[in-house]
């Protein structure tokens, strides 16, 4: 039965990853729920989370088309920004992080909103300056995403937003892609730790690879501004059941 919720929450997940983000905390909150510890469940979060990562950027690639030429210079920030995470994650306090998992979900839900706001901001300023500060902004993300996989991807799009990037389905394909590096990044110190639990992941993993894939070919067919409000009311929903759950 534990497997089949794991299996469920990975293509629910999957799913709300590849159309903008918020799916991890769907697939943490299971974990959490068969019994894991909070930093087990992050770390094997993770783990299942690239493969799904992996699958999504097959369904985005024919939209990436002149954007892979950022990820040469862009790449190497990434890697070193989910290390970083990854480390800091291992030095938190177990309770200390399980306290903190509802704010880190609100922050990023927030500045997911705000992702409008932030494209009129960089649209003010020159390239080259739109192009730094995104790609500072995206590896500040990536140690957030060493350390918390809930939220990732929204804070990833805002990131990107901010470097003065608009094409929501190409966004995705770069998101998904910095999700990846990130995340191995992280996942060489988790392993190294004995902080996953594989049988668990393997189940969230196989849903998420579904789920990942078959939502980055849907959006072909549904409009951006549709895609960015459901994703937007999934993440608030996710949010208010980490309140609750948490200090309700």
């Amino acid at each position: 039965m534990e497997t089949l919720l794991l299996f469920v929450a990975g293509l629910v997940g999957g799913t709300m990853n590849a159309l903008a983000g918020g799916g991890s905390g769907i697939t943490f909150a299971a974990l959490v729920f068969t019994g894991m510890p909070p930093i087990i469940a992050n770390a094997t979060n993770t783990f299942a989370a690239t493969f799904g990562y992996i699958t999504g950027v097959l369904g985005y690639r024919k939209h990436m088309t002149g954007m892979w030429r950022d990820l040469a210079w862009q790449l190497p920030l990434v890697f070193i920004g989910g290390l970083m995470g990854g480390w800091l994650l291992l030095q938190t306090d177990p309770a200390t992080f399980a306290a903190a998992v509802p704010w880190l979900l609100l922050f990023a839900t927030v500045l997911f909103m705000a992702g409008p706001q932030l494209e009129r901001a960089a649209a003010k300023l020159g390239t080259g300056n739109v192009r730094l500060l995104g790609a500072f902004a995206v590896f500040l993300t990536c140690i957030y995403g060493g350390y918390f996989q809930g939220g990732f991807g929204i804070l990833t799009l805002a990131a990107l937003s901010l470097g003065g990037y608009t094409a929501v389905r190409g966004m995705n394909g770069l998101k998904l892609v910095f999700a990846t590096v990130s995340s191995v990044a992280a996942l060489l110190l988790f392993a190294a730790e004995g902080k996953i639990d594989y049988l668990g992941g393997l189940a969230v993993m196989v849903g998420i690879g579904i789920g990942s894939y078959g939502a980055a070919r849907l959006t072909d067919y549904v409009s951006d501004a549709n895609v960015k409000r459901a994703s937007l009311a999934v993440c608030w929903l996710v949010t208010l059941y980490a309140f609750y759950t948490t200090y309700g």
